[in-house]
Parts: C-alpha cells; structure tokens; sequence
C-alpha cells in the first residue's frame, strides 16, 4: 500500500507532468493549504506539510510576514516566542521554507542554522553569533536530502535530478525504472537503501530499494557482489542493465559492470 507521503510525491509529479511548477515551502507565501498562485501556473506548499510544526507556530507565523529580513522574523514583538519555539524554527530552517530569509551575511544553510535555530536572546548578541559561528561547513547532501525527507516526507527529486541530467537521459533514450523497456535493458534510478543479504549457500548479495521520477519503489537483486568493492551510493541517481523476470524481478548479476554513477 502506497504511504501519504508516496502518493504526495506522485500527486507532485503529475501536476510537474502537465506543466505546473511548486513553490516549496517558504515563510512568506506558504499556507496552512496548498494554494495556487496568482498566475496559475505555480502550486504553492503549505507549511502543515512540516511535520512537527504546529498549528500555533503557522498562526505565529501567517500573523506577522511578509518578513523582510530575518531580524524582523526573530525579534518581533507580535510574535510569541514559546510558540514559535527553538523546535519549530529548526524545522522550518532544514526544511528550506527559510531560506527566503537567508541574505549575504550567512556562508550557507548550517551557518544560517546554528544562528538561528537556537535564537540568542537580542539582537545584538545574534549579530555576534553571525560573526562567530562563520567557518563552519554546511550540511552535505546527503543531510539536506534526509532533513526535507524526514521533514516533509517528500524526495526533493531536484536536488538529485538535475535539468540538465534529466535531459541527457531523454537524449539518450534511458527510461526511468518504472518504463523498463525489456528488449532495451537500461534504465535509471536513484537507490534509496540498500540491504546487505546473504543467499542459503552463505553468499552475499543487495536487495537495492529504488525509486524513479514516478516516486515508485522498485527492488533490484544484486547477486555475486563483494561489499569491500561493490560500493552503492544512496540518494544518488545511477544508469545500469538489468535483467527482469517475473519470478526474480529486477536483477543484476555485477554492480561493478552494470551500475554507473551519474552524478
């Protein structure tokens, strides 16, 4: 059975699919519904779809913006505080619907983060930590990928797919998993976990959980496979040939000459 946030993705799809854009969450525009804009053309993401932000900290928030810069956002009088707590603005922080607020002083997302998230009492003491949290690196992929996932509950395709990526895909005639063409035997896919398991005689193999543009989740077997050499990066998007069959599904018999490692 399809989760919400499965059929959330699918939905968000098909809307891309009929040449819709989404507006991801952000302070300024986001609702407590999805909304469309005023052209028509753009679907704008709620900020109910942030787990763990509540009713109160959105009310705080629709209350007092349009926030012009991120002191307005953190030192207004009209806001109430302990409802817009340190939780609620470290989820709004990872879930990209501050990042409208983040200007020029900040080196990236985590500085804009350790500023923020755990707000300094005035003005004049975030105006310091600005100065002294400056350094720091940013949070890789791989974490910004799991925030907006853990977060929303929804794959932020764009930040694996690139257009570009996408393109040379279509050029190229390589389908998503979820089109495998069996008399082509290629196909791309961004792995999601991938599960070490050992066969009855004792030899190792993956089951690789993927998924596609489609959102859906396809398994893949890899047999033979050596884990000291036989590397699979999640969250990644591959090519590889596979092999399907309606006993086995999808199968790979060598990561090391069946996977390729696109971006």
């Amino acid at each position: 059975m399809s989760s919400p946030a499965s059929k959330l993705e699918k939905a968000i799809n098909i809307v891309k699919s009929h040449g819709f854009n989404i507006q991801h969450l952000d302070v300024n525009k986001s609702g407590k519904v999805w909304e469309i804009s005023e052209d028509g053309r753009t679907l704008i993401q709620p900020l109910t779809s942030i787990k763990g932000l509540g009713e109160a900290a959105i009310d705080q928030i629709l209350d007092n913006r349009p926030f012009k810069t991120i002191e307005h956002f953190l030192y207004s009088e009209e806001i109430v505080y302990s409802k817009l707590n340190k939780k609620c603005r470290d989820a709004l922080v990872k879930s990209g619907a501050m990042n409208c607020l983040i200007d020029d002083r900040f080196e990236h997302q985590q500085h804009f983060w350790a500023c923020v998230a755990d707000k300094p009492k005035t003005i004049e003491k975030f105006h310091e930590t600005i100065e002294l949290t400056k350094g720091d690196v940013d949070f890789t992929e791989e974490e910004k990928i799991q925030h907006l996932v853990s977060l929303t509950g929804v794959f932020p395709m764009s930040l694996v797919m690139t257009p570009e990526l996408e393109q040379r895909l279509e050029e190229e005639c390589v389908p998503p998993l979820s089109e495998y063409d069996l008399s082509l035997g290629v196909a791309w896919f961004i792995p999601r976990e991938v599960i070490p398991k050992k066969t009855k005689n004792g030899k190792d193999y993956y089951i690789v959980e993927a998924i596609d543009s489609t959102n859906t989740t396809t398994k893949i077997k890899c047999w033979g496979i050596n884990r000291e050499r036989d590397i699979i990066h999640v969250n990644r998007p591959y090519m590889a040939q596979l092999k399907y069959s309606e006993d086995w599904g999808f199968s790979c018999h060598s990561v090391r000459h069946s996977f390729v490692l696109l971006a």
